[in-house]
């Protein structure tokens, strides 16, 4: 896990760098008739957390962490999530996420896909003997997302999930605190 967040924050900062060096195109001067202008395409960049309930498991308490970087309509991001019955199924993730969002910065939306770790077993209560883990999978991982947010502060109304086989398939909603940089 160390090892997928670090290299998940390197390839943040890298396209975060990137963005930050892209040249002026030639006419781009200090011309006071364009300061007026807004930036449709600002770049922002926030963490996330938030609580919620799963859809599949059914009946599931959900949980989610992200970190996430935008550039125009380039969004990039890292999650960890999950859902969890409290006896029974359980399905976690930690995912890397490509996707696309909408113009604005107080409010916007999101949407990305990418792939994903899943941790999945199965708990007990009364006769069996505690339950089983699966091994790990690789699925689909996707988000989709909403946000409201002022300069360093929002909400969010999140869908997670994953897809693939029974065995590692989950689907959640969680509302988030958003804390980061969404532009002036």
């Amino acid at each position: 896990m160390a090892l997928f967040l670090q290299s998940t924050v390197v390839a943040l900062f890298a396209a975060s760098s990137l963005a930050a060096q892209t040249p002026r195109p030639q006419n781009a001067r200090g011309d006071s008739s364009r300061a007026s202008t807004s930036n449709r395409w600002p770049q922002a960049a926030w963490i996330s957390g938030g609580l919620g309930v799963g859809t599949w498991p059914s009946g599931s308490l959900a949980g989610v962490a992200s970190g996430w970087y935008t550039s125009g309509e380039l969004a990039l991001g890292v999650r960890i999530g999950g859902a969890s019955q409290i006896f029974g199924e359980q399905r976690s993730d930690q995912a890397f996420l490509v996707g696309a969002r909408t113009p604005g910065t107080r409010g916007f939306l999101l949407a990305a896909a990418g792939v994903g770790r899943i941790a999945s077993s199965r708990s007990c209560d009364g006769p069996c003997s505690g339950g089983f883990t699966r091994p790990s999978a690789t699925a689909l991982a996707y988000s989709f997302e909403g946000h409201g947010n002022l300069d360093l502060a929002g909400i969010g109304l999140v869908m997670f999930g994953a897809l693939g086989p029974t065995s590692v398939r989950y689907n959640a909603f969680a509302i988030t605190v958003n804390l980061g940089w969404f532009g002036p």
